[in-house]
């Protein structure tokens, strides 16, 4: 662009803000661009357009509203709209589509009542917006306004959607119940590598008619860590997925996981299975199994940890195995799984010191029916353990100078310590 185009091109935007004065702002008239799927606003008057800055003072509360809706269902909700002007202000209520693309709820769902009346000046009126979702509907959600005024905030250019300055926000959510049921909806666990694992995902089947199913394995998801972008510890190729073709009504099937860890895996890998769900009722997000695992290798080299004393005291050291962290793991499900424990050691000014284990304690956390899904909540299976956590207890006779505390720990892959002196 050459110094006379940039010019020209100045004077333009200058334009733009012509009618835009300092504390003095200048309302523009609605738009006529045609947006398929939103009603036609109400034409500005010029009332309206002629006022500078000062808009009508009306308050409207509440601003926000949700519906969640089945379709053949309805529902209302009552807003207050507070004149504070010192003079009768007219209201009519305008429903408005907001043009964002995907799902678009008709207009005619939605009704208020009164369609229009006057406010007397420090009056309020009572507004009854009802949305009714026709039987016949699908499931998504969307968005929409209900403008009181027709009074918008200016803008130097063209939109198909003024901005409303009185409007109500409401969000529709049309749902059906999923007729699957997914008892886990997460796998989170901690793999070795070089180690086989094997989950089960159960699914129950609510409807009253067979619906299919086809697992399939993301791969949208496969990248890396807490710690940047890696490549995934874990191929397609690690991961086998075995699943009948349809789950009859009324029935309950397995889907079987199967992660083969190669012996060099490391790091991080983060994925879904898409069960490809034949209901209508369930959305793409929700008929996934996202996986998540962290792979880890067995130690071969002890922890140390130096420390010195001053006195001959008692030594008391504590070791406990790390509980899962984040969302429970299936654990317990892999066909390697092991009790937590540790080769410890201390050495001392006099050599290696004899550790007296004095306690073992193993720590647990369970669910009574959170994390499980209705058909297994009179079960035998209410019970969910969230992790075991094993902690030891070692002491021994100290005496002034440096010490050393060797730790291996064994099928954990990390562990908290405590050396207490004295006592």
């Amino acid at each position: 662009m050459n110094k006379y185009a940039s010019i020209v091109a100045a004077i333009l935007v200058l334009g733009m803000f012509a009618g835009i004065e300092a504390g003095n702002i200048i309302p523009v008239q609605a738009q006529d661009t045609a947006v398929q799927g939103v009603s036609a606003p109400a034409p500005v008057t010029p009332a309206v357009a002629e006022q500078t800055g000062n808009f009508t003072k009306i308050d409207i509360s509440p601003q926000y509203g949700n519906f969640r809706l089945q379709p053949g269902e309805n529902k209302e909700i009552t807003v207050t709209v507070r004149n504070k002007e010192k003079k009768a202000v007219n209201v009519k209520p305008n429903t408005v589509i907001l043009p964002y693309g995907g799902y678009v709820v008709d207009p005619e769902w939605v009704t208020v009542t009164p369609g229009s009346t006057e406010i007397p000046a420090g009056g309020s009126q009572k507004f009854i917006i009802k949305a009714s979702v026709p039987k016949d509907a699908s499931i998504g959600n969307s968005g929409l306004q209900i403008a009181f005024t027709d009074e918008v905030m200016p803008t130097p250019y063209p939109q198909p959607i003024p901005n409303y300055i009185h409007a109500f926000q409401l969000s529709i959510d049309v749902w059906t119940p999923p007729k699957i049921q997914i008892m886990m909806p997460y796998i989170n666990d901690q793999l070795e590598a070089g180690k086989e694992y094997n989950y089960d995902i159960k699914l129950k089947n609510t409807g009253d008619q067979a619906i299919g199913i086809n697992p399939k394995l993301g791969s949208d998801m496969l990248y890396g860590g807490p710690y940047g972008m890696t490549a995934p510890a874990l191929t397609e190729d690690s991961i086998t997925i075995t699943a009948p073709q349809r789950i009859q009504a009324g029935a309950t099937e397995t889907v079987k996981l199967h992660v083969k860890v190669p012996s060099d895996a490391k790091g991080y890998y983060n994925g879904y299975i898409d069960l490809e769900i034949d209901d209508p009722s369930i959305r793409d997000w929700e008929g996934r199994v996202q996986l998540s695992f962290n792979i880890w290798k067995q130690p071969t080299e002890n922890f140390i940890k130096n420390f010195s004393l001053k006195e001959s005291v008692p030594i008391t050291i504590e070791i406990s195995s790390n509980n899962y962290y984040g969302y429970p793991p299936i654990n317990g499900q892999g066909t390697n799984a092991k009790v937590p424990s540790f080769d410890t050691s201390l050495e001392g000014p006099g050599g290696k010191a004899p550790l007296n284990v004095t306690k073992t304690v193993i720590k647990g956390n369970v669910n009574m029916g959170g994390d499980r899904p209705p058909w297994e909540i009179d079960s035998a299976s209410i019970y969910q353990e969230m992790g075991i956590q094993y902690v030891v207890t070692y002491r021994t006779n100290g005496s002034p100078g440096e010490w050393k505390l060797s730790v291996l720990p064994m099928n954990t892959q990390g562990f908290d310590y405590s050396i207490t002196i004295g006592g």
